[in-house]
């Protein structure tokens, strides 16, 4: 049974091939209306024999073309079926919406929840107005219809950082772990003349990645991940503020050049493409085209990868930590090893609603 959220990517398909365009958006959600990519063709998944979705403007019509299907539908057609679907999702969420699955079948769209070998979720072929090129592009799509999407999922070891604890013995290790809210353990250890400092990685794979992007890199998530737990905003660019302000890697310079938040716009703009914190990164972006989001609204917006600047903004201002289940992902309690204390805190980052 589809979710908001998979259910959105249908919706988004509609959309897209009723508009015959791909807008673009601001770093604030904002769809800049003069500024967009005409659709020539759309694809649902990656395999050898998938279904091309043709956009044919001046006939106003869509040309399903594949294997088992060869029809012309009006453009309109996608309107009102991606319209009835929006108020569908609103009003109801997941499910089965036996209407959109009629239509669906009807153009042969085998299934709610594209496949897919990568992290695109459609992939779209667009006409470059500036430079006349017209590349396949895969896109990643997440939708402000449900919940707050993921951008960074938590993997139980595989996305933990750990922190050395210094200054307390075990009577107080055993009372901080008996706290419930991170704020307050951390809290008591001020209080009792401890502190705390990033050891490393857990996971080797998300430490290789993260080296992948830059040396520096896990110190400075390590760093707002901090400032999150120990209670000093959620929101990412909060937490990067701080960061720039206490300056731990010591790279601020009189120029006032914007270092760390460089840096993490650069470690959400790979992640929003293809790194994950379970899989080796080789260097490349699967969803090499960019974001779609599906606002509250229903609009459809785009943030390609070569207009990256918009990219990176609206990742950095729609962002936040957030905390996964500590027990199914066995962290947020001291733990003493070799005489040394340590705890675990995990990485999970979602988009703002």
């Amino acid at each position: 049974m589809a979710n908001k959220g998979e259910w959105s990517e249908v919706y988004a398909f509609f959309k897209l091939l009723a508009d015959g365009r791909l807008y673009c958006g601001d770093g604030y959600l904002n769809r800049y209306d003069d500024k967009y990519y005409p659709i020539l063709e759309i694809f649902r998944n990656d395999a050898p024999d998938r279904n091309a979705y043709e956009v044919h403007s001046a006939k106003k019509s869509i040309l399903v073309a594949g294997e088992r299907i060869h029809i012309e539908i009006p453009q309109e057609r996608f309107r009102v079926e991606a319209a009835n679907l929006l108020e569908t999702i609103k009003k109801i969420g997941g499910g089965e919406h036996e209407d959109t699955l009629k239509f669906m079948r009807e153009i042969d769209c085998g299934s709610v929840k594209a496949k897919s070998t990568d992290k695109a979720d459609i992939r779209i072929v667009i006409h470059n107005l500036a430079t006349g090129s017209k590349p396949e592009l895969g896109y990643s799509i997440k939708s402000k219809l449900g919940g707050d999407s993921t951008l960074i999922n938590s993997n139980k070891d595989a996305s933990n950082f750990i922190f050395k604890i210094e200054g307390i013995n075990d009577a107080q290790m055993r009372h901080i772990n008996s706290l419930d809210k991170f704020k307050q353990k951390f809290d008591y250890i001020r209080e009792v003349g401890g502190s705390w400092s990033f050891s490393k990685v857990a996971g080797e794979t998300l430490r290789n990645n993260l080296t992948m992007l830059d040396l520096g890199m896990a110190r400075i998530v390590a760093s707002c991940m901090e400032k999150y737990y120990t209670g000093m905003g959620s929101a990412v660019s909060e937490t990067c503020r701080r960061v720039t302000q206490e300056d731990p890697l010591h790279i601020n310079t009189p120029d006032g050049q914007p270092m760390y938040a460089y840096k993490i716009k650069q470690f959400l703009l790979a992640f929003a493409l293809g790194v994950t914190v379970s899989s080796p990164w080789y260097g490349s972006f699967n969803a090499n085209g960019g974001f779609i989001v599906v606002k509250e609204d229903g609009d459809v917006i785009c943030y390609h990868f070569f207009d990256r600047n918009d990219l990176e903004e609206y990742l950095f201002n729609n962002t936040k930590f957030d905390t996964p289940s500590t027990t199914r992902h066995e962290f947020g309690d001291i733990y003493k090893e070799n005489d040394s204390y340590f705890i675990k805190l995990n990485l999970q980052i979602r988009f703002i609603k």
